[in-house]
């Protein structure tokens, strides 16, 4: 075989696993819900569990409450970071220790309520709807555990 004839096949190669890779990427796996462009998790969530209109305006309300929850949190979190990095001049390391106890608690906190507003959420669904949501709660187990795709939105 030639060189030449060599580097054609591995020149189709290559295209053909770009190719397969890019359809891939745009055609996701099958059986997998995608999230159209715009398409944010609360959208998702309405989809997927069939909320009817009561239950979408109680569900806003709840996104409502725990985006302000998250936003405290978030802010307490950010000013003691600042707080924690601003010890770094020093060799401060009782405060140092204490800050980071603090962040620790905060962080509880943020997933204390993440997981509260989904208990909410379940709470929204009728029997008929426990099912999809135990489906949404392993997609979500499954999407924590991988740790890809980088985070939901806060507060939906």
């Amino acid at each position: 075989m030639t060189k030449v004839k060599l580097l054609g096949m591995a020149v189709v190669v290559l295209v053909m696993l770009n190719v397969g890779t890019l359809a891939m990427l745009f055609l996701g796996r099958p059986g997998h819900h995608r999230p159209q462009r715009g398409e944010g998790p609360k959208a998702v969530i309405i989809e997927r569990l069939q909320f009817d209109p009561k239950q979408v305006e109680s569900y806003e309300v709840l996104i409502k409450e725990h985006q302000a929850a998250i936003n405290l949190q978030d802010g307490i979190m950010m000013a003691t970071r600042s707080a924690l990095y601003l010890c770094l001049e020093g060799s401060n390391m009782e405060k140092r220790d204490s800050l980071l106890s603090v962040i620790a608690a905060v962080q509880w906190e943020i997933e204390e309520t993440h997981v509260e507003h989904f208990g909410k959420i379940r709470a929204l669904c009728r029997a008929d709807q426990l099912s999809a949501f135990d489906t949404l709660s392993t997609d979500l187990a499954g999407y924590f555990s991988r740790g890809k795709g980088g985070p939901p939105k806060k507060g939906e």
